[in-house]
């Protein structure tokens, strides 16, 4: 399997409702462009602007291209093989790897980033040993569109990079899948403004055995993948990182509760 096709395939949990305003006439002013970056496909919606006629979408790409460049485990020269490999941090590469340490105390280790040998044992890492980003890297590199965006005068916009979404000063809908790998069905709708969402779940990778449901999420504790029914945590959070990691922590230990500052919704 492809790069692309395991990535997507892993973390394609939830849909932008743009079909929900356009069904219901609400398009006015929406304008939206799309493209690939780390493995999955991203979609930029924005109000009172037509993106079409701007060097936004070629902006955005250059920013996930940059932060790509330094957070990859899948190519070779990012500067995260090669700290991988001994060479010391990149300024970029130390602030996220700042972030993750912090997110790794927040959470008592069930979010951890230094767990690359265990993701590639369980075929969705390149080989080798340190850290891998995955479950916090495509968070933060949304965050870092959502700045560049305001930078450039844009607040009224929806972002997504595969499962992570940001929103910008107006509020946007967004649909929640279900956790069922059978179907594409939307089950519950939030209404992001200035907050960001992410989703961890099983139901789209995943392998069936005499143990259970062994998924794609690996368990930093234990090294080996999460076993569970198939279920999908959301998390919204004031920024994508933290969403990001949230998700994934709350899905291996399984706990319903977490900080005030985030919101959760579990679906099993």
């Amino acid at each position: 399997m492809s790069q692309t096709n395991r990535i997507w395939l892993a973390l394609f949990s939830i849909v932008l409702l743009v079909a929900y305003l356009s069904l219901r006439g609400k398009t006015w002013g929406i304008s939206q462009t799309l493209g690939d970056a780390m493995g999955c496909r991203w979609i930029l919606v924005c109000r009172g602007i037509d993106l079409n006629d701007t060097d936004i979408p070629r902006e955005v790409s250059d920013v996930l291209e940059h932060w790509e460049k330094v957070m990859s485990t899948w190519r070779a020269d990012s500067d995260l093989s090669r700290y991988n490999r001994g060479e010391p941090a990149s300024p970029d590469l130390q602030r996220v790897l700042a972030l993750a340490e912090a997110m790794r105390a927040a959470t008592d280790g069930a979010f951890d980033e230094r767990v690359l040998e265990h993701v590639h044992h369980a075929g969705y890492a390149p080989e080798g040993k340190g850290v891998d980003l995955s479950a916090i890297g495509k968070g933060f590199a949304a965050d870092r569109v959502a700045e560049h965006l305001r930078a450039r005068g844009i607040n009224d916009f929806l972002f997504q990079l595969a499962g992570e979404t940001i929103a910008g000063d107006e509020a946007w809908d967004v649909g929640i899948e279900a956790p069922d790998p059978a179907t594409r069905t939307v089950t519950k709708k939030i209404r992001l403004q200035n907050r960001a969402m992410a989703t961890s779940g099983n139901y789209r990778q995943f392998e069936k055995t005499e143990r259970g449901i062994v998924s794609h999420i690996i368990d930093p504790r234990t090294g080996e993948p999460v076993i569970r029914p198939f279920s999908v945590v959301t998390v919204i959070a004031n920024d994508c990182a933290t969403a990001d990691a949230w998700a994934t922590a709350l899905f291996v230990s399984g706990k319903k509760d977490a900080p005030p500052s985030i919101e959760v919704w579990w679906q099993e």
